[in-house]
């Protein structure tokens, strides 16, 4: 009798076929757009509204606040001890080398978020605002030196990230009046790949800042 071909097992298959799906899933998450729209009114109180639209909508996050909520929290009192040890020998070459640590960590995450602004899409920038010093003189100096700085600005940010529309800036002049009302809106994308790219950067140089 001639043997059998003993058929090869379905298991291997399955493995196969739930490796390419897991690499799939990942492959989709990593080029999955985040959505980042913020917006900022002052009009007598400071309003910030921002929302976030990742993973194909599956998660949204909303907020709404004013800067005049970010209280600070009172400094607790150091105690004696503390308080000795800040006054010790040792101290200042302990807070030179934090300082220096800390400009290092600094000039490192420069550079990875730069390397990430590459990947920024700038959909839409608007700026809107009225602005007055009470005097037309004044008003109208402070409204040249506003369009200068804003489009400076503008400039900059312009060779660092891709716009895909060009920002509108409008200041209106209020001659007789003191007064300051702004309106900001921006919306930008980046896949979620390069955010984790950047995060894992930032984390090695933190790890790395003492170095």
């Amino acid at each position: 009798m001639s043997a059998k071909e003993v058929p090869a097992p379905m298991g291997f298959g399955w493995i196969v076929i739930a490796c390419a799906c897991a690499a799939l899933v990942a492959l989709l998450i990593l080029v999955a757009p985040i959505r980042v729209e913020l917006e900022y009114r002052r009009s007598g109180t400071d309003e910030i509204q921002a929302s976030v639209r990742a993973l194909y909508g599956l998660v949204r996050l909303r907020w709404t606040g004013s800067p005049s909520e970010m209280k600070r929290r009172p400094r607790r009192r150091r105690d004696e001890r503390s308080r000795q040890s800040e006054d010790s020998v040792d101290a200042a070459p302990r807070r030179a080398r934090s300082l220096r640590a800390w400009r290092v960590f600094m000039q490192r995450a420069m550079h990875v978020l730069d390397r990430m602004a590459r990947h920024v899409h700038v959909d839409e920038l608007r700026l809107e605002a009225r602005m007055g010093a009470g005097e037309s003189v004044r008003t109208g100096m402070l409204v040249g030196m506003s369009y200068a700085l804003i489009y400076t600005l503008l400039g900059w940010l312009t060779s660092r990230v891709r716009m895909h529309r060009v920002p509108t800036v409008s200041i209106a002049p209020a001659f007789q009046e003191a007064l300051l009302t702004v309106y900001a809106k921006s919306i930008v994308r980046i896949r979620t790949g390069h955010v984790i790219a950047a995060g894992l950067r930032l984390l090695t140089a933190w790890k790395r800042r003492a170095s």
